[in-house]
């Protein structure tokens, strides 16, 4: 348009000139107290939900700020198992028809395409919300903030202690539905429970117990700490004191060091291979193309296969074979940073197909966590088979993809690039 009207001189007005009309404005809608429920997604966000849209947290208990309005994130994993932004809101109300507009409104900006799973606390006003908004998606409540409760409300009870212990083998270490509910009931005639709330958990079983939930992807979410810990993050950028106004250039700030982060992540995982440490084929071929946290993950369960001894095994008919095997329990310790193993043990089933090549088990590692299980690998390993088939090859952890959210240039101070609805 300069050059149309020889020179920047003659034009009516300057980008500069805008970017200042739309602060202006924005400050205006905000400044009085008044503000409404205020939702935003970059561009970056809208690309790398294309990637990585299939499950992710949402948490509200961020910081209040002046206008006691909370901040919301919507927090996804990217290819590294790093948190990765995915939009966020100031809400007015925590009620449903605040969660409504918001989930609403943030489901067209990425296209009306609903993620698998979302992780949240309980809060049932959100329940009510995603039902209205996003049906078809499976609503994950927050194991970790479910336990936190044990002691407020079970503590009076005169053998707290073993029961707590129980009650959390019954969630840990329930494979399948079946076993948990019998787990369950054991529990609470032991100990004689009446409790309404543990009666309420036991109810709405399938959207926090891992047994009735871990067939489906979860990128390794089971809490929404992970969302906690970009609220830290934010620390650096906003306080309870920052302006409504003033959010939106925070946030593109924290926005932008996430990128830096996460390009420094791909140019280390592009210039170093970690060593391999056993014999198993798979284990090369992830080396080559998974990034390197992921990759860690699947040395992790290559190295465990020591601990995985087979039971026995028998033809189901001409093409399944079923293995019964037995296994180690590993456990992370209250502030410890690696999971040790434990003399405990537990079992598993895992299946063989000879005409699919193929393997499952019911430890639905694979399925949750998108990483083969120990038990696969040792299974793969019984039959001589050195090929791993394509479908456990996920593109969501490969490091060769050229991924379209590390090419959105986004101008993450240039007010017109950032997508607002107030």
């Amino acid at each position: 348009m300069a050059v149309q009207r020889n020179g920047r001189g003659k034009m009516p007005f300057l980008r500069k000139d805008l970017n200042d009309v739309v602060g202006k404005e924005r400050k205006a809608r905000t400044s009085g107290g008044d503000a409404k429920d205020v939702l935003w997604v970059d561009a970056r966000s809208r690309a790398a939900y294309e990637e990585f849209g299939d499950v992710f947290c949402f948490d509200t208990t961020y910081l209040t700020n002046k206008y006691k309005m909370p901040f919301a994130n919507f927090v996804g994993v990217n290819h590294h198992g790093q948190s990765i932004l995915l939009g966020c809101a100031l809400v007015s109300h925590e009620n449903s028809d605040t969660f409504e507009w918001i989930f609403g409104n943030w489901l067209e900006c990425m296209g009306g395409k609903a993620p698998i799973g979302i992780l949240t606390d309980q809060d049932p006003a959100m329940r009510r919300a995603l039902r209205s908004t996003m049906s078809d998606t499976c609503h994950r409540r927050c194991i970790w903030h479910i336990l936190q409760k044990f002691s407020r409300k079970l503590g009076t009870h005169l053998e707290y202690p073993d029961l707590k212990v129980d009650l959390e083998r019954a969630i840990y270490d329930s494979l399948t539905c079946d076993e948990f509910e019998l787990n369950w009931a054991t529990v609470m005639e032991r100990y004689q429970v009446d409790d309404d709330w543990l009666e309420g958990l036991y109810a709405e079983r399938n959207m926090w117990v891992p047994a009735y939930v871990k067939h489906l992807f979860w990128a390794s979410m089971k809490t929404t700490q992970r969302v906690e810990s970009i609220n830290s993050f934010f620390d650096q950028f906003v306080h309870k004191h920052t302006h409504l106004y003033e959010f939106v250039e925070a946030y593109c700030e924290a926005m932008e060091e996430r990128e830096n982060e996460e390009s420094m992540v791909d140019t280390n995982t592009a210039r170093n291979l970690r060593q391999i440490v056993t014999c198993f084929p798979a284990e090369e071929l992830f080396q080559k193309i998974y990034t390197d946290a992921k990759f860690h993950e699947v040395q992790r369960e290559c190295s465990r296969v020591l601990y995985v001894r087979c039971l026995n095994k028998k033809m189901l008919d001409e093409s399944v074979e079923e293995y019964k095997l037995e296994d180690r329990v590993w456990i992370k310790p209250k502030h410890a940073r690696k999971e040790i193993v434990t003399k405990h043990k537990t079992k598993s089933v895992a299946m063989y197909n000879y005409v699919t090549k193929e393997t499952s088990c019911d430890c639905k590692h694979f399925e949750c966590h998108g990483i083969r299980c120990r038990h696969m690998i040792l299974v793969y390993d019984l039959n001589n088979k050195t090929e791993v088939s394509g479908k456990y090859i996920l593109r969501r952890w490969r490091k060769d993809v050229k991924r379209k959210h590390t090419k959105v240039k986004v101008m993450y101070h240039d007010r017109l690039k950032i997508e607002v609805g107030v």
